[in-house]
């Protein structure tokens, strides 16, 4: 349902403007200040995931340009009028960031008496604005919507009796599973509702089997992101199932066997389950995805009243490159950051000169830290460092012992805020917790038919041990049956430097079984069986094998890798 909250200002019904409520969300807005106040203001929209631009209110002045990322949406829009005139300023705040004050600069032009507002209503977000304008944004009100999350459909079996959690829920806290020798028995969540602990229902056959029990640190910021499972079609249940976190990935439960699916949102936070199940076990589970909004934020240090405020928000997946303007003090500085796969600039915060730039290697770096000195309200010097313990050069060379750092103990910065006119006045900074180590790559698996499918997974940091087992004819490991061994090997990396970068093998064609496995590490290779007509190489340029899958029956069929960059 559509909630219109009035105009707030001066004269609302002079100049009337209505840009209706028919939107998604809104994408940009444009605002223009002059000596007295907000002079001109616009906005652009989206719906059904196109780009709808707005017309213009007021009297066209310089417009600044603020961008609101693609899950990013506005919560509030607060402010202050002058009596019987014209709004003076305008703050806007969404799930990211805090935008404002937007004001005039000018100190002569502040007003004698103003009157504050606020247009907002908890759990709903912005979807269009009205007001009134004449040569002054006179008076500004908004439509608003209820918030409602991104449901993914239940993955993955067919039957069984309907099941739904909802997604009124803040946070998931805790997760048990129960496991059989036939699949995933049942599964039940524990979620936090209206700010108190809530028990969910048991999905699935509650007795029998065993139980796993898996706790998410919801109060430290920790929330599921990720769920990976596998279906077998044959039985019509789930084998195994893993969640994951934005911090770490729990081990799964079950098995790895069957088809694989899984259910995600671009980095968005579940909330809720829903699915099918039956008195035998889980067929399905499908998901409910929220915004996760980051709550994390490093107050600004220096003198964030002067100038003009700016905040780049904390939307981001990563920074890439911090670029600094410092020929003594700090003059600007700017940051390109990644979101979705795409490349975002920000803009020249103060004086743009000759700039230094320092680039993170993400998504393998983080930046951890920032340190810097002022002298009165100026920043004069920074140094930025990363996870990875690299320092970057220092920033202005005027270092003062009135210092500040900017850090969060086990966590990385993600977006940054401050102040600045002709140089930098004040930054602060928004921050996470530590990502996991970045996902493995899957290498799919190579060979010839048969064999039933097998995956050690991914979440290791190396290789110290391969067993190989011979026939006169064929290769066996591990997962081939070990009574028709004629002999069984070792490979070991003794070295903790030491680290497995590619597997090469032949198959035969007829029989479908591998006959020759080559191992080469950075340090040496060996080979294990005979070769045959068709070869196959598993490798990926910088990174380094962590893990196993493949096919096998009573011999190897298909082998395959899960590879990690190389550190």
């Amino acid at each position: 349902m559509i909630q219109k909250l009035d105009a707030q200002g001066s004269f609302p019904d002079i100049g009337k403007w209505d840009d209706g409520s028919d939107h998604d969300g809104v994408s940009k807005i444009y605002i223009g200040c002059g000596i007295k106040g907000i002079r001109c203001i616009y906005f652009d929209y989206v719906k059904s995931g196109k780009s709808i631009e707005g017309t213009r209110h007021g009297f066209p002045v310089y417009m600044a340009e603020i961008n609101l990322l693609e899950n990013e949406h506005l919560e509030s829009v607060s402010g202050t009028y002058v009596k019987d005139e014209h709004i003076y300023s305008l703050v806007f705040k969404s799930n990211f960031k805090t935008i404002g004050p937007i004001m005039p600069m000018d100190e002569n032009s502040v007003p004698g008496e103003t009157k504050d507002f606020t247009l907002a209503v908890k759990g709903k977000k912005i979807i269009g604005f009205h007001g009134s304008s004449i040569y002054m944004v006179k008076s500004l009100g908004a439509y608003f919507t209820w918030i409602t999350p991104t449901r993914v459909e239940a993955k993955d079996g067919k039957g069984g009796k309907k099941w739904d959690d909802e997604y009124n829920h803040e946070d998931v806290s805790m997760i048990h599973v129960r496991g059989g020798y036939g699949g995933i028995q049942s599964i039940q969540f524990d979620y936090v509702t209206n700010g108190e602990l809530k028990k969910g229902p048991v999905r699935g056959v509650s007795n029998g089997g065993f139980t796993s029990t898996y706790e998410i640190n919801y109060l430290n910021d920790e929330y599921l992101v990720f769920v990976e499972g596998y279906y077998d079609d044959g039985l019509r249940v789930i084998q195994g199932i893993q969640f994951r976190t934005n911090i770490r990935t729990f081990e799964m439960m079950g098995y790895a066997k069957g088809r694989k699916f899984t259910l995600e949102d671009n980095g968005n936070k579940i909330t809720g389950f829903h699915g099918y199940a039956d008195k035998r076990a889980l067929i399905s589970i499908g998901a409910y995805f929220t915004p996760a909004t980051p709550c994390c934020k490093l107050e600004c240090i220096g003198q964030p009243g002067d100038g003009l405020r700016w905040d780049d928000g904390a939307g981001y997946d990563g920074i890439r490159k911090v670029f600094v303007a410092a020929p003594a003090c700090i003059l600007s500085i700017r940051f390109e950051y990644e979101h979705r796969g795409k490349v975002i600039k920000t803009r020249f915060r103060g004086e743009s000169e000759e700039e230094v730039e320092f680039v993170i290697d993400y998504p393998n770096e983080f930046i951890t830290s920032v340190e810097g000195s002022l002298e009165g309200i100026r920043v004069t010097s920074l140094t930025v460092k990363t996870s990875k313990g690299r320092t970057s050069p220092k920033f202005g060379f005027r270092v003062t012992s009135d210092k500040f750092v900017l850090e969060k103990p086990g966590h990385v910065l993600v977006g940054f805020h401050g102040s600045s006119d002709y140089y930098l006045l004040a930054l602060g900074a928004y921050y996470r917790p530590l990502p996991p180590p970045p996902d493995t790559v899957k290498i799919e698996e190579e060979g010839g038919d048969g064999g039933d499918y097998w995956d050690d997974g991914g979440a290791f940091n190396g290789i110290r041990k391969i067993y190989i087992g011979l026939t006169e004819n064929n290769t066996i490991d591990d997962h081939g049956n070990k009574s028709v061994l004629y002999d069984l090997q070792e490979l070991t990396l003794s070295d903790p430097a030491e680290y497995l970068t590619s597997v090469e093998g032949d198959y035969d064609d007829e029989s479908g079984v591998i006959t020759m496995l080559k191992f080469t590490t950075n340090n040496n290779s060996r080979v294990f069986g005979f070769s045959t007509t068709t070869s196959f190489i598993l490798h990926k340029d910088k990174h380094k094998i962590v893990g196993f899958h493949g096919k096998s029956s009573n011999m190897l069929h298909q082998i395959g890798v899960h590879v990690l960059p190389i550190p």
